[in-house]
């Protein structure tokens, strides 16, 4: 009862609130999808980061040292070496000292090959030796036996002997159980402080840290071992080798990273705080809790403007309209804004006055005149056609079909604009012609599944002959109507335009429903006695184009090629209708 009583009551301030949400609701959960996409993305870039970063230092110091292992082994193989390991007696003082200085130059060679070498050793029990790059001394006889009985592995090449770092070849190659002596043993000193500072390198902030650690010897770029053990252990536990993993270490959180060396028998452990890797990523999402509350202080903003600036006028507006409707004339509305609403509020009492001054004056003569012009407008306008085209309308507008939906409302305001003007009786062919042919497109658009039109172009030259107005398109309506509106598919409707010396032939024809010979003779005869009511429409459009253009012109009706029905409109211009 309350919905009858205020109809506008579906509430319009709702609709363009929930309209206006209903937009931004789609952007919204678009920019939360791209804000986790960017979250995990970003996230994914930071641990590729540091795996690649720990993966390319632990390959690259891998292939520096066996380059320098390889130069080892290659030392092994120098003539002076072997002259002073295997003959020393061949030798006099002179030459021995000469192979001796040659030597250490081989040797300070391979120590100046790579930053990570501290120095260069040839143990050589022969001659009582320790030749370095940058000394000769004594033999060490303790440092040989150590040296020696490294156990020989192929996982780990670097050993700890006496807090140093080494990498020891022995010749000839001998197993810790031989008796043998070995001639001499080459021996690298690696730098440890060197190592260090190079870690140091790949650490970003002091809270960031690397650890290369194995069974040999444990190197970290931060002061805490206990930290660093701690660290490694979680590490070695977790056993996700090139993966990023989040670690609680004294009640802080880490993103670390480790792989492992055979070369070395070593894992080097990467490990940087959380919250400074993903710290760009609070600016990020404070941005998008800012988006979400303007998008909120948006939506109040805008339904407070709607509420104010048009649901109140329009409000106003049809309370006033409701008043018009009991039949008080009286009523008198005013905005205080100069816009549209001030425009409508001013019409409306200038409206509201002239009602009630015409409805005194000439209310009788106003009625009788509405009711002419109705019936010759219902004369003109098929109601069925009107529903049926707004709800297509109304299709396009909800599936979106902006570009079939702007040429539709085109075609039906040209429709509409000549169909109820009413200035002249007469109009020119080509404007009668394209009439008709926005009438066919708005039905072709209609029954687009169904049928095809086929309209052919206005001849040249005869486009401003004067005809009587809604001549064509009710022979072509007629056509749907009776004909082609049952047809389920493969429809057809042919306008054909034919000039002839003096004539012009409007045919009109379809493959509707099949008519007989009784039908069409039945037709004819009206149209030649004037008689037959329902053929009114086709009569009034046979008798105006005699009237206006003389006995030889007017409408006839055929069976067309297909079956269906064919009307042929005459027009003798050249006896009168120029």
């Amino acid at each position: 009862m309350n919905l009858m009583k205020h109809p506008w009551k579906k509430n319009a301030l709702k609709r363009l609130i929930l309209s206006f949400i209903c937009i931004l609701v789609p952007l919204y959960i678009l920019s939360m999808i791209i804000y986790n996409w960017g979250i995990r993305t970003l996230q994914d870039e930071i641990s590729k980061s540091m795996i690649s970063q720990v993966s390319q230092y632990f390959s690259g110091l891998e292939e520096d040292f066996r380059r320098i292992q390889t130069l080892q082994y290659d030392a092994l193989t120098d003539d002076n070496l072997n002259a002073l390991g295997a003959i020393p007696d061949s030798l006099n003082d002179i030459e021995k000292m000469q192979s001796i200085l040659r030597l250490q130059q081989r040797l300070n060679a391979i120590r100046n090959s790579s930053m990570y070498i501290k120095d260069v050793y040839a143990y050589i029990p022969a001659i009582q030796k320790n030749v370095s790059a940058l000394t000769i001394s004594a033999f060490d006889q303790q440092q040989f036996e150590n040296l020696r009985n490294i156990p020989f592995t192929l996982d780990s090449q670097v050993m700890n002997v006496n807090g140093g770092l080494f990498l020891s070849a022995v010749y000839p190659f001998s197993t810790p159980s031989s008796k043998r002596s070995p001639l001499f043993i080459v021996a690298i000193e690696l730098s440890k402080e060197k190592l260090e500072e190079h870690l140091k390198l790949m650490v970003n902030s002091p809270d960031e840290g690397l650890i290369l650690n194995s069974s040999q010897f444990v190197i970290s770029t931060s002061p805490d071992a206990d930290f660093d053990k701690e660290i490694s252990q979680h590490m070695v536990i977790s056993g996700n080798i090139g993966k990023v993993q989040k670690l609680v270490i004294q009640d802080k959180h880490y993103l670390a990273v480790y792989t492992a060396s055979p070369f070395f028998g070593a894992v080097l452990s990467k490990y940087v705080p959380e919250a400074a890797v993903f710290e760009p990523l609070q600016k990020y999402r404070s941005w998008f809790i800012l988006l979400a509350a303007v998008a909120l202080i948006i939506i109040v903003i805008y339904s407070l403007y709607v509420y104010k600036y048009i649901h109140k006028p329009l409000d106003k507006l049809v309370r006033a309209f409701r008043k018009i409707e009991y039949g008080d004339f009286d009523v008198q509305i005013e905005h205080g804004i100069n816009d549209e609403f001030q425009y409508i509020y001013t019409r409306f009492n200038v409206m509201s006055g002239n009602l009630q001054s015409l409805i005194d004056q000439v209310y009788k003569q106003q009625i009788l005149t509405q009711k002419a012009e109705l019936k010759q407008l219902q004369s003109q306008i098929n109601p069925h056609f009107l529903y049926n085209n707004l709800f297509i309308l109304g299709t396009m507008a909800r599936v979106g079909d902006y570009e079939n939906l702007e040429q539709f409302t085109n075609q039906l305001g040209e429709y509409f604009q000549f169909v109820t003007r009413n200035s002249s009786d007469e109009v020119p062919l080509w404007k009668e012609v394209n009439h008709a042919k926005v009438y066919a497109e708005i039905q072709a658009m209609r029954f687009a599944n169904r049928l095809r039109v086929e309209f052919d172009e206005l001849p040249e030259h005869i486009g401003h002959v004067m005809v009587p107005r809604l001549i064509l398109q009710p022979i072509i309506e007629n056509a749907f109507e009776h004909g082609l509106e049952r047809k389920a598919a493969n429809g057809i409707l042919r306008i054909r335009l034919v000039k002839s010396d003096h004539e012009i032939r409007m045919i009109v024809e379809d493959n509707g429903e099949a008519v007989d010979d009784e039908r069409i003779a039945s037709l004819n005869q009206a149209l030649t006695k004037h008689e037959g009511l329902e053929i009114t429409g086709i009569l009034n459009i046979h008798q105006r184009i005699r009237l206006k253009f003389g006995p030889s012109s007017g409408l006839y009706v055929e069976r067309s090629e297909w079956g269906g029905f064919k009307a042929t409109m005459v027009i003798d211009y050249m006896g009168g209708g120029v």
